[in-house]
């Protein structure tokens, strides 16, 4: 069957460029946010090829706002969130997860504080706004809680330094990672912080005024040309080579933040207190029962296993099943063929029991051409490995 097509309407918000992905020749759209998304320009590969060799621009507007200030925003960004934020200054960048009553994760934002009373959280797919208004009730916290007139976009790449300095001057290279400055280029007020979503180095420039968005989107695309600047969407294949985790993808609120690794962001010592810290401390002396872990899918490039009628390249729409022989252990979350590592590589969630041996599972998913696939953990955590295009050797990490 033909691939349908995304309708646009007035339902869904257009971002402040989006006549400019237009224009620059987006093939294809999601929705996240209640926002279209530009997904991709040419093919996941080529702009994969882009991204760890160039530098690339993406409109990643859909990562809408929640910004809190006056007198009790910090008291109440603590609450939603079991991440210590005691040590976050003014200016700092934090990536971290909010949590509801029973420790499920909502969303896994990045956290900018922009004053001693103003913070944003920069939201993943998940209607966070929502939540936090239920949170903060009707005048129990004196806060102005709202979405900003905020809308982001992301240069990342190798070369996205020399463009940003370019752009903005030479204090880009003082800005340290995870940190963020308010600025503004030609007039145009913006935020910008040393961030991304691709394992390469970055930026997000979050423009603060929505009616600007076509001007700041060809003032970038105009000064990048001479480091072939390439419009593109997030890179899936990039983000799982650098152990980058989607939110609904990998983890969704029926998961809790110990079964994806991220132990780290989560302090229950600490005196302030948050949503879900009883249910986390519990979960916590209990154990998992289940974890998130990378894969190693063996066999031939997804692209060539799956047929083109059932889903366009890599963004194959479900989680396939994991089994020990007959008996169902876990599913896939996201896996893609990594055209510089020459293998499918992705994400599963695994009964714990499984999560710490090196042995071959077998995934099956419900396809006629192919009736299953072999994967492997990939249980090489943490460690950092600088790639060129050449270099096809990659470590995987759980965090």
């Amino acid at each position: 069957p033909p691939k349908p097509y995304l309708g646009f309407g007035t339902r869904i918000r257009k971002s402040p460029f989006f006549e400019s992905t237009l224009k620059w020749g987006c093939k294809e759209y999601t929705t996240y946010n209640h926002m279209y998304f530009p997904v991709y320009y040419n093919t996941p590969e080529e702009d994969f090829w882009s991204l760890v060799n160039d530098v690339t621009l993406w409109d990643v507007s859909v990562e809408r706002q929640v910004e809190i200030k006056g007198p009790d925003a910090t008291k109440f960004t603590q609450l939603l969130t079991p991440r210590n934020l005691s040590d976050c200054a003014v200016d700092q960048c934090k990536y971290v997860l909010n949590t509801n009553y029973e420790g499920g994760i909502l969303s896994d934002p990045i956290l900018l504080r922009l004053a001693e009373d103003h913070w944003w959280y920069s939201i993943s797919d998940s209607d966070l706004l929502l939540w936090a208004m239920g949170v903060a009730g009707k005048d129990k916290y004196d806060i102005q809680l709202q979405e900003p007139d905020v809308s982001p976009l992301q240069v990342q790449g190798p070369k996205s330094r020399a463009l940003m300095t370019e752009l903005f001057g030479s204090w880009i290279n003082d800005l340290k990672y995870y940190r963020c400055k308010q600025t503004e280029i030609k007039g145009i007020p913006v935020v910008v912080s040393r961030t991304g979503w691709s394992g390469e180095i970055g930026y997000e420039v979050y423009l603060r005024d929505g009616k600007k968005g076509a001007e700041l989107y060809e003032m970038i695309m105009a000064a990048g040309e001479k480091h072939k600047i390439a419009p593109t969407g997030p890179s899936q294949i990039r983000r799982v080579e650098a152990g980058i985790f989607s939110y609904f993808q990998d983890m969704r609120v029926t998961d809790n933040p110990f079964e994806i690794g991220m132990d780290r962001l989560v302090d229950l010592e600490m005196e302030a207190d948050f949503v879900g810290k009883e249910a986390l401390k519990k979960i916590k002396a209990e154990g998992i029962k289940r974890k998130l872990v990378g894969i190693e899918i063996l066999g031939d490039p997804i692209s060539k296993v799956v047929p083109p009628e059932y889903t366009p390249g890599y963004f194959v729409p479900d989680h396939w099943p994991v089994f020990d022989d007959k008996e169902e252990i876990g599913y896939v979350t996201s896996k893609c063929f990594s055209p510089r590592l020459e293998k499918n590589i992705g994400y599963a969630f695994l009964s714990i029991d499984y999560t710490n041996n090196d042995t071959d599972r077998k995934s099956t998913r419900q396809l006629q051409s192919r009736s299953d696939l072999v994967c492997r953990l990939l249980l090489e955590k943490k460690k950092k490995n600088k790639h060129t295009k050449n270099n096809k050797t990659q470590q995987y990490k759980n965090t």
